[in-house]
């Protein structure tokens, strides 16, 4: 049974803002719900309001401004995944968003709600990662940028202020020859929390020639999101061997481990994302 509480849709975003700043610590901010509702159904948060965003137009829209794609906080993940200025210049985040729960699920969740949830399992943020997304966050009476490792304090936790909704996301446009891959292994095929998730991108002047640029990101096994730079910065610029990207690779589970500690999963998961990135990069060179 959900608690009691009042329902409030504002007309704009100044107003929203508004209404936060004057009850921030009586308020749940909802737009898709698809964890809300769920916290609410077990009793674990009691809001005196919910405030709906869903609606707010400045929040739904997927643009390019000044060379970046801007995402509307708002913007469910279907709309991610099929907006065609993405899937050409941001098809690792189309790609991720693709996989995310149900059918219903993406036509409910929101980019904005996923970031704030922050649950290390999210599979928007390891390609949200590779494509340097800067998160606009705003109240009523100031707007900061924040990455995306700036705002997760750790699982599940946000260094957003309760009186702070975030408004819109920027993300990097990538080159259209950029060959890029989203992974995921789970218990089970469908709607199943990723074990294990991650995203690559990677790009060359020409099929032949020296990486230009790589990207790396694992999600599910860190606790706040995060780069793999230096498996990154060993693989820029070179034509790598095998040895090279076995050594890149290894690099990364000692990212992993260094950011979450060793836990009874890390004997098997490691070796596991470590052989999914190596085939991604292997795959992405030989094209």
């Amino acid at each position: 049974m959900l608690p009691e509480f009042d329902y409030v849709v504002p007309s704009n975003l100044p107003q929203a803002c508004d209404f936060l700043w004057d009850y921030a610590s009586q308020t749940k901010i909802i737009a898709g719900g698809t964890d809300l509702v769920l916290s609410l159904h077990r009793g674990e948060v009691k809001p005196r309001f919910l405030l709906d965003i869903s609606a707010l137009k400045e929040l739904q829209q997927i643009e390019e401004t000044s060379g970046k794609i801007r995402i509307g906080a708002a913007c469910t993940h279907t709309q991610v995944a099929e907006s065609p200025l993405l899937k050409s210049y941001g098809g690792i985040l189309s790609e991720a968003a693709s996989w995310v729960g149900s059918r219903q699920i993406r036509s409910l969740g929101t980019v904005g709600g996923n970031i704030a949830n922050a649950s290390p399992a999210a599979d928007t943020l390891p390609a949200l990662m590779t494509l340097n997304a800067q998160i606009v966050i705003i109240s009523k009476n100031r707007q900061r940028i924040l990455t995306l490792p700036e705002i997760v304090k750790g699982p599940y936790q946000t260094h957003l202020g309760a009186e702070e909704l975030i408004s819109f996301v920027t993300v990097d446009k990538i080159p259209e020859r950029a060959w890029y891959r989203f992974f995921r292994i789970t218990r089970r095929k469908a709607m199943a929390t990723a074990r294990i998730n991650g995203a690559l991108i990677l790009w060359r002047r020409d099929r032949k020639g020296p990486i230009e640029e790589i990207r790396i990101s694992i999600g599910s096994m860190t606790p706040i999101p995060c780069r793999m730079l230096e498996a990154e910065d060993l693989l820029r610029g070179t034509l790598p061997s095998e040895g090279l990207i076995e050594q890149a690779c290894s690099s990364i589970g000692q990212a992993v481990v260094g950011s979450s500690g060793i836990r009874k999963s890390t004997e098997y998961k490691l070796p596991v994302v470590q052989t999914l990135v190596k085939r991604a990069i292997q795959d992405a060179l030989g094209e």
